[in-house]
């Protein structure tokens, strides 16, 4: 199973969270890269900390009968979410040998590393540099069979706007896809673009699917836009029943 996902990471602010030590100025002036090198371990030891952390949780996973269905066409499957439920969505499909479309920036690295980390594999790229070559690649991967992921509002938002660019995808892939969301209770929220969620220690956790989209190569532009819609309804739709499920109370 392969999950690839169109990440960048910001540096978030955690609500009610409390502020780390300050690193020293050489370290943190314009160049990320150099906390990484004079300290390597940090990748593992936060894949770690993500490994550790939803363990404890106790995941619900439901309507895995669409996936079901999805899967018995006999085609590649391309899941899809919203970005801030990345890290839930990263853990659930980890070690799995995933393949994962990371930002080509610094961040990016820091990325890379961690994800590596969690089972996953990457390549580096975006919608704008290096983005068509690799999404020929995923494409290609797709087409041989092989299940995969994509991140429906991209890496920079829109928060919970689904891009045409999941549906294009679909299209060359001639993939299906596959809605997933998810909450947590309890759970920190980010000041973050998308509103990131990461679950806290033993937290309840709803995994939710939602029915197949099927895009065709006959659909026109009108077609796709009609088709974006469903999906951004749907994924709203799964998001607001999973935050029902765990007792969360709708953003």
């Amino acid at each position: 199973m392969c999950w690839i996902v169109l990440l960048r990471v910001n540096r978030y602010d955690v609500d009610n969270a409390v502020q780390p030590t300050r690193l020293s100025k050489n370290m943190r002036k314009k160049n990320p890269r150099l906390v990484l090198d004079k300290l390597p371990f940090l990748p593992q030891s936060a894949a770690m900390m993500i490994r550790l952390l939803h363990h404890t949780c106790h995941f619900t996973t439901f309507g895995q009968e669409y996936e079901e269905a999805a899967l018995s066409a006999g085609k590649s499957i391309i899941y899809t979410a919203w970005h801030f439920a990345f890290p839930g969505v990263v853990y659930y499909f980890r070690d799995r040998n995933g393949l994962l479309m990371v930002s080509p920036s610094r961040d990016g690295d820091w990325a890379s590393r961690v994800l590596k980390h969690l089972g996953y594999q990457s390549v580096r790229g975006s919608s704008g540099k290096g983005g068509s070559l690799v999404l020929r690649q995923i494409i290609a991967h797709l087409r041989s069979g092989e299940p995969g992921g994509f991140i429906a509002d991209g890496s920079r938002g829109p928060a919970r706007i689904a891009q045409k660019g999941i549906l294009v995808l679909a299209r060359h892939a001639k993939a299906p896809l596959v809605p997933v969301s998810m909450a947590a209770n309890p759970c920190w929220r980010f000041r973050s673009w998308d509103r990131t969620m990461l679950a806290k220690p033993f937290a309840r956790v709803a995994f939710i699917y939602g029915p197949p989209i099927w895009i065709t190569g006959e659909m026109s532009a009108t077609d796709l836009e009609v088709m974006r819609r469903e999906l951004q309804t749907t994924l709203n739709r799964l998001t607001l029943r999973a935050t029902e499920i765990v007792g969360l109370t709708p953003d």
